[in-house]
């Protein structure tokens, strides 16, 4: 009598993770069929590769290293951040996210099957860009495990920074804008990096979200190019920034369509 009482429970508890991983399938199909989607997910790979092929190459591993820790994190702002963003805020303002928060899917699942495009084509994304340097003449990083645990921090960051976002960003039209300050922060303070040495500005540049991550990846990548302290550095101000946007996201998280 238990064991049969017992099976519809372990069948109703397993229901909610079905629904989740087709809506993860299911959003990640959507993505795919997109023509603009589906040219971001190929084209800023290939552009990022293209333009350090041109114009990059250099016969200097720290120079490598230094690109390898830009082009990550301009795949994590442009892909997963922005279609972190996007997908948000056009789910909330069709009335989707209200819709979809009526049903059994838990409120986890609902928004890691909606972002569930952003982060497998930042994944992917990371590994062709990285790969591509190598084929382009780079040495292999020395540190492959730094580089991996800097791109997976990375794209934490930017689907959390994407969600708070979001819930200041009324229509998809307006992601473009509100997407700006972080955006333009964040690349700027990489772009500067490589000049400013190791000191305090250094270290005040890294507290830029995803600035450490390339710091991070520029040190897995060429061992010379930084110390243990450093790595210990930027891995503290990812931790930080992970529970700050954590913290937000979960507060400002709305269901409704802003008005």
């Amino acid at each position: 009598m238990t064991a049969a009482t017992s099976h519809p429970v372990t069948t109703h508890r397993k229901a909610p993770g079905r629904l989740v991983r087709a809506l993860m399938a299911a959003e990640l199909r959507v993505f795919l069929r997109q023509p603009v989607m589906l040219a971001l997910t190929l084209l800023l790979p290939a552009g990022l590769l293209a333009i350090t092929a041109i114009a990059e190459t250099s016969d200097n591993p720290s120079v490598w290293a230094q690109i390898a820790g830009r082009n990550m994190i301009a795949t994590q702002c442009i892909t997963v951040y922005f279609v972190s963003l996007n997908t948000l805020t056009a789910r909330r303002h069709t009335l989707a996210l209200k819709r979809l928060r009526t049903t059994a899917l838990p409120g986890f699942g609902i928004v890691a099957g909606l972002l569930t495009p952003p982060l497998v084509v930042g994944a992917f994304q990371v590994v062709v860009v990285l790969a591509g340097l190598v084929l382009l003449g780079s040495p292999p990083p020395q540190s492959p495990f730094l580089v991996a645990v800097s791109a997976l921090l990375g794209i934490l960051i930017a689907v959390l920074a994407g969600m708070v976002t979001s819930a200041f960003t009324a229509t998809p039209e307006k992601a473009q804008w509100t997407m700006l300050p972080l955006f333009v922060a964040t690349m700027g303070a990489v772009a500067v990096l490589p000049s400013v040495g190791d000191g305090l500005g250094s270290a005040g540049l890294r507290l830029v979200p995803l600035v450490s991550n390339a710091h991070l990846t520029t040190a897995g990548w060429w061992a010379q190019s930084s110390d243990l302290a450093a790595v210990f550095l930027d891995l503290a101000i990812m931790t930080v920034w992970i529970a700050v946007l954590s913290i937000i996201a979960w507060r400002t998280f709305r269901w409704e369509r802003r008005n």
